[in-house]
């Protein structure tokens, strides 16, 4: 993902405009000077004037140019034109079968779904241009006649957008949370839906991981077969004679009530042998299923390091951290220079404005020539989606942790 702004200095030191080299939660910040005699940089008041040996040593030539006015108080007079590189892509696949009708909680009027939607909504909003973002629910379009219908794309993958406060309207969060409304119903196709999505998954650039967010097991096989012990009313005890499998042949649930535990593990490994990570995400009403959910982390790739592998939320409330955390996993720190300063130890990083020393455990550093990356500190404030600009500027002597 590029930002299009950038800056150029005259030979003659005129100094024609600087932009913001990357807005990530609010407009662009743009300054324009016709003379450079206007205003001087303010000192930097780091110590000394060069960066840490990290590696490499940028040139010393002098820019083009003499030095201009400070870019909106920070300190420089070239602000970077800067990638993100790769922005991953996270395409959530939402439950939306019948039991996410049941309320959040005792003291909510909130569905299930209701809850799962608004965290992934507020995902994207927080982290904006920092990802690409798609949605499917299942089942889709299902009726109490077609309870299995499988589910479908309701969200072609899209790039992020800064979050305006009241224009939320025109962005991709309004758009996002606009295609992902669903009225629960039916069962839980998780593996006829996943294996829909697949072909499409495959095909996107870049870095994909799937966030299955639900509620209980899957379901929805015509073609299985089961015991009571493998049947999800039996196991849920709603079965009305808990000696009966309500799962035979002719019983209740049929066939479709059974577990589908083989196929949807089988299409989750199918995704990750593609190279997509799965993260499963058990809310509040998969209790029953914690081994089925454990199985099908695990064929994802993308499991916890213990028991329970998959993503377990015990409350609703918390949602949002965990969604949170498994996007931390996937966004990058890293930022591309598509124009590197031409000077050493005169480049300085801002984070809405608020100065991130030089520091290669908990600040910034560089990674290459061209590449900034934040550590620590700073790229936990980044990918906690609560950064509304990040600004990469040069002109003054690089401000170094003490």
């Amino acid at each position: 993902m590029k930002t299009a702004v950038k800056q150029r200095a005259g030979a003659s030191g005129v100094l024609f405009c600087i932009g913001a080299a990357l807005a990530l939660g609010g407009a662009a910040m743009t300054a324009c000077e016709d003379e450079v005699t206007k205003q001087r940089p303010r000192s930097g008041a780091g110590q000394e004037a060069q960066e840490p040996e990290d590696g490499f040593d940028p040139d010393t030539e002098d820019p083009s140019g003499p030095p201009a006015a400070d870019a909106g108080g920070l300190c420089g007079n070239r602000i970077h034109q800067v990638e993100i590189a790769e922005a991953p892509n996270i395409y959530f696949v939402l439950d939306a079968s019948g039991s996410m009708l049941s309320p959040a909680s005792s003291s909510s009027n909130a569905t299930r779904y209701d809850r799962v939607r608004d965290a992934a909504v507020d995902l994207v909003r927080n982290l904006g241009p920092l990802i690409n973002v798609g949605a499917a629910v299942f089942p889709l379009d299902a009726t109490d006649e077609a309870p299995c219908r499988p589910g479908g794309e309701v969200f072609a993958v899209t790039p992020g957008a800064p979050f305006a406060e009241g224009q939320e309207g025109s962005t991709t969060t309004s758009r996002f949370r606009a295609a992902t409304r669903a009225a629960p119903l039916g069962g839980t196709p998780t593996a006829a839906t996943l294996a829909a999505l697949t072909p499409k998954l495959v095909e996107l650039p870049g870095k994909t991981i799937v966030v299955l967010a639900t509620d209980g097991g899957p379901n929805c096989n015509s073609s299985a077969s089961c015991e009571a012990d493998g049947c999800i009313a039996n196991i849920e005890q709603q079965c009305p004679d808990p000696e009966e499998n309500c799962c035979s042949p002719l019983g209740p649930s049929g066939p479709e009530g059974c577990l589908d535990r083989d196929d949807t593990v089988a299409a989750i490994e199918r995704l990750a042998a593609s190279g997509i990570e799965v993260y499963v995400v058990g809310i509040p009403g998969s209790e029953f299923y914690g081994d089925v959910l454990d199985q099908m982390a695990l064929a994802g790739g993308a499991a916890q390091f213990v028991s329970p592998f998959y993503f377990k939320v015990d409350n609703l409330d918390t949602l949002g951290n965990v969604l949170s955390k498994i996007a931390s996993i996937v966004v990058s720190c890293e930022f591309d220079l598509v124009d590197p300063p031409p000077e050493a130890g005169q480049t300085n990083v801002y984070l809405d404005d608020e100065l991130v020393a030089y520091d290669p455990e908990n600040g910034w550093r560089w990674k290459s020539p061209a590449v900034v990356e934040l550590l620590g500190g700073a790229c936990k404030k980044l990918k906690s989606g609560r950064v509304g600009q990040v600004q990469i500027v040069s002109g003054c002597p690089t401000e170094v942790a003490r």
